[in-house]
């Protein structure tokens, strides 16, 4: 998938954290748990570092970027990646998202 497809999310979205999800590490992967329903989302270390980004502050285009940079060998599907990880986040409420309106750094 070519970076600039996406049925709906463009480059210059700008995903932040709702604050409504607690990140805790266990031996096998890190758990996002819902402060108050107890919902639990499983992340991989690729998944961990994109949650660490949706801070308000980069796009997607940039997650894709820096990530495809650090993860060399996975480059290829790095959008694929980043766009599921993003759907899935804020499917559950972990992330809303933004055109384009970075908070302010």
């Amino acid at each position: 998938m070519p970076l600039d497809i996406h049925p709906y999310l463009p480059l210059d979205t700008v995903p932040k954290q709702t604050g409504e999800y607690i990140l805790e590490k266990i031996p096998c992967c890190y758990l996002l748990k819902h402060k108050t329903n107890g919902e639990v989302i499983k992340l991989n270390n690729t998944g961990l570092v994109i949650w660490q980004t949706c801070t308000g502050e980069w796009t997607v285009g940039e997650i894709i970027e820096a990530l495809a940079e650090a993860y060399p060998d996975a480059a290829a599907d790095m959008d694929k990646d980043v766009f599921r990880a993003l759907d899935n986040l804020q499917d559950e409420g972990a992330i809303s998202l933004s055109l384009g309106e970075r908070k302010p750094g």
